[in-house]
């Protein structure tokens, strides 16, 4: 459910990066998928894949939400889920290689002051459907292997990088329709514990003072989240 968003959502940054106007012109409209590339064309390109490093988990204790989807009030479920996103760089030289493995580099450590390279973060950030964090602040780099022979049957090099970087995440599931809720939609109504749940009614609730017993927080509206910071 999440998965195929989540690889989507890396890859569509990474195309908005490398794109006609990124800053390396040797580098804009390389190929980029989810897929190990197997024609001559697609070389040099990047690789995407993602790996669960911990369980799927439902946020809180007894926690509940309401979506309202095409109008119509649903209980939703909010799930929890962490991983690494791994980012192979593909080329048919050593040089190429290394030159396409430091414009990764730099996309994704200076993504955050960098105009010219911030769509790669920004998209990441701000999808509407996961709300992702990467771990910008740690990159492990792997790889830097070498072996002759190529999908396309001839003895070439192909020479390989990899990237790898920290994620975590939440998704809302909308049981009935068995889709992810957007997550722009949501809001967070509060109540007094011990008390019944109030009807949700679309509006923003009554905002109730967290210094009196039995109160809790209120959020009125959760726009565009971008994770945790």
């Amino acid at each position: 459910m999440y998965l195929t968003v989540l690889k989507a959502a890396v890859v569509e940054a990474l195309r908005a990066t490398f794109d006609a106007e990124h800053p390396q012109p040797d580098f804009r409209g390389i190929n980029i998928g989810i897929e190990y590339p197997v024609e001559q064309s697609s070389y040099p390109g990047l690789w995407v894949n993602y790996d669960d490093t911990d369980e799927l988990t439902v946020a809180g204790i007894n926690h509940t939400e309401v979506a309202v989807i095409n109008g119509v009030d649903r209980p939703v479920t909010r799930w929890r889920f962490a991983g690494t996103i791994t980012i192979t760089v593909v080329a048919l030289s050593s040089l190429e290689r290394d030159r396409l493995y430091d414009e990764l580099v730099k996309v994704m450590a200076f993504a955050r002051v960098n105009p010219s390279i911030s769509e790669f973060r920004d998209l990441i950030e701000l999808n509407d459907l996961i709300a992702m964090n990467g771990n910008f602040d740690k990159l492990r780099p792997s790889g830097d292997n070498a072996a002759p022979g190529t999908p396309w049957g001839t003895d070439e090099f192909i020479y390989e990088k990899s990237l790898s970087m920290d994620l975590i995440g939440e998704f809302v599931s909308d049981p009935d329709a068995l889709t992810l809720v957007s997550l722009s939609a949501i809001r967070v109504l509060a109540y007094p514990e011990g008390t019944p749940e109030p009807p949700f009614t679309g509006q923003p609730p009554e905002i109730l003072d967290p210094g009196l017993p039995g109160s809790v927080p209120t959020v009125l509206e959760i726009n565009h989240p971008r994770g945790w910071q």
